[in-house]
């Protein structure tokens, strides 16, 4: 039970933290808000806003740059933020003043007006992205009738120019984590799939589990949180072939 409160926290304050090269970071993949030392990085629907937090209590706003319109998330990997937004995945890079510098921005979509869902997490020299045109009753993800979902990986070794290295077609996937070799994607009506990406140009589906409304996960150590409407369902996946149910808490 204490490790579930205990994700349960962090799942539902969506905060990451980073301190010196060292990355504790454990969210959601749909994180509004992520800290690095004495930096706190925040996003509304189109802007990356940088506080300087130094005075726990009295934050000062000291940077704030326009992105695009229905921006996401945004995740924290070694010094560097990756934020989606419906259209585009945009990379900065953490300056030694605290201020984030564009590197790039890599569009989607070749068809202007298209848009779908996109939480992106990154590890390493990949990123991953899911692209999904079901959204919530508040989000339209979708525009003329285009219909997009799929997993994306990116190798972002060069963060300037980041390669689309594989596509894999999902049933609307929504939020993902990852631990090792093993991607855990939700599906907005179908569970949550299990993929191998050892090789990341060519992800392999393990498993699917459930029939049940979801969007976004948390793992670590074995111990996976899916976060559904209602509900959060706690799953142990020590042995990646034999991935067990353990028990839910209501929301």
């Amino acid at each position: 039970m204490k490790k579930i409160l205990f994700l349960l926290i962090i799942g539902v304050f969506s905060c990451a933290r980073e301190t010196g090269s060292v990355n504790v970071t454990l969210n959601g993949s749909y994180a509004h808000v992520v800290a690095v030392e004495n930096y706190l990085y925040a996003i509304n629907s189109s802007e990356l806003i940088t506080f300087d937090i130094s005075s726990p209590d009295d934050p000062i706003e000291i940077d704030r740059k326009n992105l695009d319109i229905n921006v996401e998330n945004i995740f924290l990997s070694n010094g560097i933020l990756f934020v989606g937004s419906q259209q585009k995945l945009f990379i900065y890079k953490i300056q030694s003043d605290g201020i984030p510098v564009l590197k790039s921005d890599n569009d989607y979509f070749v068809t202007d007006g298209i848009t779908a869902c996109d939480p992106v997490i990154a590890r390493g020299d990949y990123a991953y992205v899911t692209l999904s045109s079901r959204g919530s009753e508040r989000i339209n993800c979708i525009r003329r009738g285009t219909l997009f979902n799929e997993l994306r990986i990116y190798n972002i070794s060069d963060i300037e120019n980041p390669e689309l290295l594989s596509r894999l077609n999902l049933n609307f996937p929504k939020g993902l984590a990852i631990d090792n070799n093993y991607l855990f994607v939700c599906e907005a009506i179908d569970g949550f799939k299990v993929i191998d990406i050892e090789d990341p140009n060519s992800p392999i589906v393990l498993a699917s589990i459930g029939k049940f409304n979801t969007y976004d996960v948390i793992a670590k150590n074995g111990l996976l949180m899916v976060v559904c409407p209602t509900e959060i369902r706690q799953y142990d996946y020590s042995d990646i072939n034999n991935i067990s149910y353990l028990s839910s808490i209501k929301l």
